[in-house]
């Protein structure tokens, strides 16, 4: 685990830690997890516009469906929002949520980090006039893989989603496959993402979009200097023109 990384883990436990050591104490409602269904990857700023690939930088949300709740809210009945990065082999269902994340952190399981670099763990709900009432969960920010990628974490199919947890444990939850790359000399700028249901060569140089952008590019351009060709050598032949005189009759 990088420098960087381990403060930003120490730092967030001791703000987390008085609230999670009662969980041993709590009267847990949480039966069997719940998988709910698949969150959609979309741009952070537009929720119509998918977004199916990127690199480190790359900003995105995830969405559960519309109206997506939680069994109650946070202000009345202690539910949380989390957010997580596993293994495509792990359940969902039994992860147990830290202070920064799936616990235990690292070797693949992380939290989906903000582009603040804060983890977005233990998100409160949207607040209902009383308790017992299912809690609406408020739309996610902007994440990145920035952090993570700076963890060189193993190239692979992971799982990323949203889980509605009590104390820690997981009660609910809606997730989608991505496939992650790490470059072959594991720096930041080489990492890639991308949905598992995406084309594999999909953001590479050269792919089936790229090559179309490019072959139009080059037909227009072959269009042009043909008009333009043309244009010019039809001023040359006018300029070319024989000028027609007339013969003066004889007074």
């Amino acid at each position: 685990m990088s420098a960087t990384f381990r403060v930003l883990a120490t730092a967030i436990a001791v703000v987390l830690v008085g609230s999670l050591s009662s969980a041993s104490a709590a009267t847990t409602p949480v039966g069997e997890a719940v998988d709910a269904g698949a969150v959609a990857v979309t741009d952070a700023y537009k929720e119509t516009k998918a977004v199916t690939h990127g690199d480190a930088k790359t900003e995105f949300t995830v969405r559960p469906p519309a109206g997506a709740t939680c069994p109650g809210d946070s202000a009345n009945d202690q539910w949380r929002v989390q957010t997580f990065l596993i293994p495509a082999s792990d359940d969902p269902a039994a992860i147990t949520y830290g202070a920064i994340g799936p616990d235990p952190v690292g070797n693949g399981r992380y939290a989906l980090f903000g582009v603040d670099t804060t983890p977005f763990v233990h998100q409160l709900t949207v607040r209902n006039p009383t308790a017992g009432k299912p809690g609406v969960i408020a739309p996610l920010p902007p994440f990145s893989f920035d952090v993570v990628a700076g963890e060189h974490i193993p190239s692979g199919t992971y799982r990323i989603g949203v889980a509605c947890t009590y104390f820690g444990a997981t009660a609910m939850y809606w997730d989608t496959d991505v496939v992650l790359t790490e470059s072959a000399d594991e720096t930041v700028s080489g990492f890639r993402w991308r949905l598992a249901s995406a084309p594999a060569d999909v953001g590479k140089s050269g792919d089936g979009s790229n090559r179309a952008v490019v072959i139009i590019v080059i037909a227009i351009g072959i269009a042009t200097a043909g008009l333009a060709g043309a244009l010019v050598l039809s001023r040359r032949r006018r300029g070319t023109r024989p000028i027609a005189r007339l013969s003066k009759e004889p007074s």
